[in-house]
C-alpha cells in the first residue's frame, strides 16, 4: 500500500536521544521517557519563543508575567523562577546560578536556530546531577555541517510586532564548517489594562538583538573541534504609567557565551570529549519609588552573574551485551546584586561532579541501566543520585520501561544567601527575602513504568508512563515577623542598621519579612501519554494528555499548593498537507483551573487555539515559504495571575527565504 510505504518512510530509523543518559539511545531502550520536538513540529507550531515549544510536552506548562522571565513547569510547583528543571543548549547549562531558573527571552539563539528539543520528563540527577529535578531540557541547534547558503526570516504583525533574522553558513569547500545567525525582535507581550477593581496592571514590550556563531573543524579523520559563541542584548519596557511604586522604566538585559568541544572518535561507538564553556549575564534595572513622600526611595535589581564549567566524558561499547560511560566535570559560579545580597562583593562556589552508567543486556530482549553522579556542591556538600532502569522488549521497536532513583536540588544563590534590603542612606528601611539558616536541598524519590512503541506500518509513535514521586526539604519562602505575636514566626535577627518605616512600625502586625526554608514535603502521583501519527501527503498528528494530583503534607502552608498542578493538561499539533505545496497547522492547548505559587496566583481553565497557514516555494526541502501565524484565536487571555496579567494575543506574517 503507498500510504503504508510512506508511514514506513517516516520511521525509517527509532528515534535517537543522547538526553536521557548522555549515551545515543533510542526512544525505545532510553532508561527514561523522553519527548522529542523535531524540526517539523518546531516549524508548524508557529511559535517565535523557544519557552512556548514546551506547551508541546506532556505535563508542562507555560506561562510569561510583566514583571519577569517566562516560566516552565512540569507537573505543577511553577512560580516566577523556573529552578527545577535543568535547560541545557547543546548539552551546557543555561539555568542562572543567581535564581537557578532559565532566562528564556535572554536566551542567545533563536527559535529558527533549532534542529530539535529533548526532554527528559521527570527527575534525571543520575546523568546530570543536582538540579535536574523535575525535567531536563536540551535545546539541540542545527549544526553547521548539515547546512550551506543564506537564508533570511522576516516576522511582522499588528501592534508593532516584528521579528528579523539571518542565517550565513560556510562554503561546502571550506575545512572548517560555520554558521553566523543573528535577530533582532520586538512584541507587546502585555499592556496596561484596568482590571475589576479599577487598578491598572503591569505592561510589558520586549526588544531583544541575538547574534550566534557556530563552527566545527575536522581536525583528523578521529578528531572534531567544536566553537560556538553567543550574544543576546535587549530592553524590557515594564510598570504602570504614573504609578509611584511601579513607574514606568526600561530593564536592560545582556547575557553572552563561549562553548569550546573536543571530540576524539576511537572506534564507531567509543569517544572521548572534552568541554568548556563560560556564561555571562548582566541585569539593570533601577527606579525611583515615591509611594510615601516625602521619601524617595531609590530601587534596583541590578546583577551580574556568571559560570565556567568544565566536563570531560568517555563512552564505549565493550561487547554486545556490555556499554558504559563515565565522566567528570567542575564548575564554578559567582553571582553579584548588592540588594538581594546586602553587600557590594561577589558571591561563588565551586562544585565538582563524577558520573557515570552502565547498560547490560543479558539477554535479548532485557537492558539493565545503571547509572549514577556524585557530586560535591559548595553548599550542599556531596550528593549521589542513583538510578536504575529495567526495559524489556516486547518486540524490536516496542519495550517496556521500570525505573527509579533518587534526584536533588540544592539551593540557588539566592536561596542560600538572600539579605534583600531597601536602604535610605546608611539605614535598612526594610528586609524582604532572608534566606534561613542550613537549608537543606530538595530530594525526590521516584519510580515510573513506561511503554514505548513504533509502528511502522501505521506510522504511529505511541509512549505512556505512569508515575510516582515522594519530594521532601521542599524549599520555599514564608512570612516571618520581628515582633513577638502568638502563632507566627519570629524572623531571624535583622542585620545593623536595621530602622524600619514608621507605617511598618505603626501597622498592627509589625514589620516582616519572606524567611526562605525547607517548608515540608509532598507526594506526586499521575500519568501522561502521547501519540505521534504521520502519513505522507495527509499530514501529522501529535496529541498529549497529563493528569497529575499533589498531596501535600500537613506541614506544607500554602493553601494553593495541591492546586499547583492542574488535574489535566492536553496538547494537539494537527499538520494537515494541502495541494499545491500549502501546508495548515493547528495548534491546541488546554489546562484545568490552578495556581501559579508565590508572585502568581489563580489562573482559571485555559483553552489557546493557534493556527498557521503556509506555503513553500522554491527548491523542495529549502525551507522557504510564506506564512500567516494567529497565536491566540481567542484573543487576550489570563496569564500567570488572574488578577493581574493579562497576555496579549499575535497575528504575524513571515517569509522565510533561502538561497
Amino acid at each position: 500500500m503507498p500510504g503504508a510505504l510512506a508511514a514506513d518512510a517516516f520511521f525509517d530509523d527509532i528515534p535517537i536521544v543522547l538526553t536521557a543518559s548522555r549515551m545515543a539511545q533510542s526512544t525505545v531502550d532510553a532508561p527514561v521517557a523522553v519527548t522529542i520536538i523535531d524540526r517539523e513540529m518546531i516549524q508548524a507550531s508557529g511559535f517565535t519563543e523557544i519557552h512556548d515549544l514546551m506547551r508541546l510536552v506532556p505535563g508542562f506548562l507555560v506561562a510569561d508575567w510583566a514583571e519577569g522571565s517566562p516560566t516552565v513547569a512540569n507537573h505543577g510547583l511553577g512560580d516566577a523562577y523556573d529552578r527545577r528543571i535543568k535547560v541545557m543548549i547543546d548539552g551546557r547549562t543555561v539555568n542562572s546560578p543567581l535564581w537557578g531558573n532559565t532566562n528564556w527571552q535572554d536566551l542567545p539563539l533563536r527559535v529558527d536556530d533549532l534542529e530539535r528539543v529533548e526532554v527528559v520528563r521527570g527527575p534525571n540527577g543520575a546523568a546530570y546531577g543536582v538540579n535536574a529535578f523535575q525535567a531536563v531540557i536540551n535545546l539541540i541547534t542545527r549544526s553547521p555541517s548539515t547546512e550551506s547558503g543564506a537564508r533570511v526570516i522576516s516576522r511582522l504583525g499588528k501592534d508593532g510586532f516584528y521579528d528579523h533574522g539571518f542565517r550565513v553558513n560556510g562554503s561546502t569547500e571550506s575545512p572548517i564548517d560555520w554558521r553566523l545567525s543573528g535577530s533582532h525582535r520586538r512584541a507587546d507581550n502585555f499592556r496596561n489594562y484596568l482590571d475589576d477593581g479599577g487598578d491598572v496592571n503591569p505592561r510589558e514590550t520586549i526588544a531583544r538583538s541575538v547574534l550566534n556563531f557556530s563552527a566545527t573543524a575536522q581536525l583528523s579523520t578521529r578528531d572534531e573541534l567544536g566553537l560556538m559563541l553567543g550574544l543576546s542584548d535587549g530592553t524590557s519596557d515594564r510598570g504602570i504609567p504614573g504609578d509611584l511604586e511601579e513607574p514606568l522604566r526600561e530593564d536592560d538585559a545582556r547575557s553572552n557565551f563561549l562553548h569550546l568541544s573536543w571530540r576524539r572518535s576511537f572506534a564507531v561507538d567509543s569517544e572521548l570529549t572534552v568541554q568548556y564553556y563560560h556564561q555571562d549575564e548582566r541585569m539593570r534595572a533601577s527606579w525611583l519609588n515615591t509611594r510615601y513622600p516625602p521619601l524617595v526611595i531609590p530601587l534596583d535589581m541590578n546583577s551580574d552573574v556568571r559560570r565556567d564549567d568544565l566536563e570531560v566524558q568517555y563512552s564505549a561499547t565493550l561487547s554486545p551485551v556490555w556499554r558504559f560511560m563515565v565522566g567528570a566535570g567542575v564548575r564554578r559560579e559567582a553571582a553579584r546584586a548588592q540588594s538581594m545580597f546586602n553587600t557590594r562583593g561577589t558571591l561563588s562556589g565551586t562544585s565538582s561532579q563524577l558520573f557515570g552508567s552502565v547498560v547490560w543486556s543479558p539477554v535479548e530482549r532485557l537492558k539493565l541501566d545503571l547509572g549514577g553522579t556524585l557530586e560535591d556542591h559548595h553548599y550542599s556538600g556531596s550528593l549521589f543520585s542513583p538510578r536504575f532502569a529495567l526495559n524489556y522488549a516486547l518486540t524490536p521497536e516496542s519495550a517496556l520501561r521500570l525505573s527509579g532513583g533518587v534526584s536533588y536540588r540544592t539551593p540557588s544563590l539566592v536561596e542560600s544567601n538572600a539579605e534583600q534590603v531597601l536602604r535610605i542612606g546608611s539605614q535598612i528601611k526594610q528586609l524582604f527575602l532572608r534566606a534561613g539558616e542550613d537549608v537543606q536541598p530538595e530530594r525526590v524519590r521516584h519510580i515510573e513504568i513506561g511503554y514505548a512503541a513504533i509502528f511502522r506500518e501505521l506510522g504511529l509513535g505511541l509512549d505512556a508512563r505512569a508515575f510516582h514521586k515522594r519530594y521532601t526539604d521542599y524549599i520555599d519562602d514564608q512570612s516571618c515577623y520581628y515582633r513577638v505575636q502568638p502563632g507566627r514566626r519570629m524572623c531571624p535577627p535583622a542585620p545593623a542598621g536595621y530602622v524600619p518605616f514608621e507605617h511598618d512600625l505603626n501597622s498592627s502586625r509589625g514589620p516582616r519579612s519572606f524567611l526562605i526554608q525547607n517548608a515540608g514535603s509532598f507526594t506526586m502521583t499521575g500519568g501522561e501519554f502521547s501519540v505521534d501519527w504521520h502519513r505522507s501527503g495527509w499530514g501529522r498528528v501529535v496529541l498529549s494528555q497529563a493528569v497529575i494530583d499533589i498531596d501535600a503534607d500537613r506541614d506544607i502552608l500554602d493553601p494553593d499548593f495541591e492546586t499547583s498542578a492542574p488535574t489535566s493538561i492536553t496538547s494537539l499539533l494537527l499538520v494537515k498537507e494541502l495541494p499545491d505545496r500549502w501546508r495548515a497547522s493547528l495548534g491546541y492547548y488546554r489546562h484545568a483551573v490552578m495556581n501559579w505559587l508565590n508572585d502568581g496566583d489563580r489562573v482559571p481553565e485555559q483553552d489557546r487555539f493557534d493556527l498557521k497557514l503556509a506555503r513553500s516555494f522554491g527548491a523542495p526541502g529549502s525551507g522557504s515559504e510564506v506564512a500567516i501565524v494567529a497565536q491566540s484565536l481567542g484573543g487576550r487571555y489570563v496569564d500567570f495571575h488572574e488578577g493581574r496579567y493579562r497576555h496579549e494575543p499575535r497575528l504575524f506574517a513571515s517569509l522565510n527565504l533561502s538561497w
